[in-house]
Formats: structure tokens, sequence, C-alpha cells
């Protein structure tokens, strides 16, 4: 594993994208979904919402996202899970690499908290930038709008390969259908395991 690391790290030219929730850090931040009178009738973790989004709710439903907008939250119970911060720590040490944090979440309420909790943990956060997909109004789902940030930075920073680490193998589908589109860019799907390792990910898995 340490080879394959190093191996990544002598590349010119990548973009390292990593999701946050469940990959970098476990969070304690639910998903509740409301009936139409604003009653709670259900509360999702992060994997359960991943299921969930992919149907429709039942009318006059709706979900609320409070919970993930506290940087305070985020920063006192989230559990830092280490192998992943260890990774993007030794990734930011090679400054041909460029890195972000493409998270399904929209806008905390306090930004520098939010950073503040990768900061404590030994992260450069001057090398990354943080893009969140739940600030995309127009249609698609999460993994899709999380491709289309991936697809704006390909297009910016025409990297020769980009690697992906999510915990949710439908951002990874959506990642790798990347590659028709740009067929002279080579792209690594990783699928971050519940211990923090990582495995290489194929979109016919």
């Amino acid at each position: 594993m340490i080879r394959f690391i190093e191996f990544i790290l002598e590349k010119a030219n990548a973009l390292h994208v990593y999701d946050i929730d469940d990959t970098l850090v476990r969070p304690t931040a639910r998903i509740h979904v409301k009936d139409s009178t604003g009653k709670i009738v259900r509360t999702l973790n992060t994997h359960e919402y991943a299921e969930s989004s992919r149907s429709e709710l039942p009318p006059g439903h709706s979900y609320d996202f409070s919970e993930f907008r506290s940087a305070e939250k985020f920063s006192r119970e989230s559990t830092p899970i280490k192998p992943m911060i260890s990774h993007v720590r030794l990734t930011s040490t090679n400054k041909n690499n460029k890195i972000i944090f493409n998270t399904a979440r929209s806008n905390l309420d306090d930004k520098d908290k939010f950073v503040d909790t990768f900061r404590k943990q030994g992260v450069n956060m001057k090398r990354i930038h943080i893009l969140r997909a739940g600030n995309i109004t127009s249609p698609g789902t999460g993994p899709q709008k999380k491709a289309r940030i991936i697809k704006g930075y390909i297009k910016k920073h025409q990297p020769s390969e980009v690697h992906m680490y999510d915990d949710d193998t439908g951002n990874l589908n959506e990642f790798l259908k990347l590659k028709q589109e740009h067929p002279d860019v080579r792209f690594y799907a990783h699928h971050v395991q519940p211990d923090g390792t990582h495995k290489p990910y194929n979109i016919e898995s």
C-alpha cells in the first residue's frame, strides 16, 4: 500500500478528489424526513440517505439537512478516519497534485470552524479546495452533481489523471462515466472501506 501511494505521489498533474462524510470523517449528523406538517417521520444516516435519495419521497414529504449545516456539530462530534486523513496529508506533500474535497453538503454556518477540523488533524488546508455539491440548484442526483464539479475541474486544469476516493459506489459510478467525455485522462476510482482502507473500483462491480 505504501509503495502504491508513493507511486501516485510521483505522478505530475494529478487531481485527487476526496468525499468527506464516511470517507474522511464519520459524522453524527443525520438527515430527517418530514411530512407535510413538519413532523419527523424517519431519520437517516448518510448511507441510508444515499439509498433513499435514489427514489422519490412520498407527496408532501421533504428532507431536512439542518444537522449537516452545523459546523459546531461537525467539529465536536465527527470522528476522523485516520488512514484516509493520513492519505490526504501524504498526497498534499506533492505540489504537482491538485486536491479537492467534494462533499454533498451545502454551506455550513461557520466555514472557519469546519476547515479547522481538518487543520487539527495536520491537513494542509491551504492546498485544498472544498466544493459543495449541495449548493448546486440545477437538476440532478447527488452523484451527478459531484461528477459535474469534477468535470469542471478537469476542463479548467486538464490533469493527466484523476483519482476519486469515496465510500459511496454511486458517486464512483458517475465519476467513471466521465471517461467517455475525457478519453485522454486516466480515471482511478478508490472505494473507501469501513476500516478506512480503500481498494480499486470498476464501474462493472
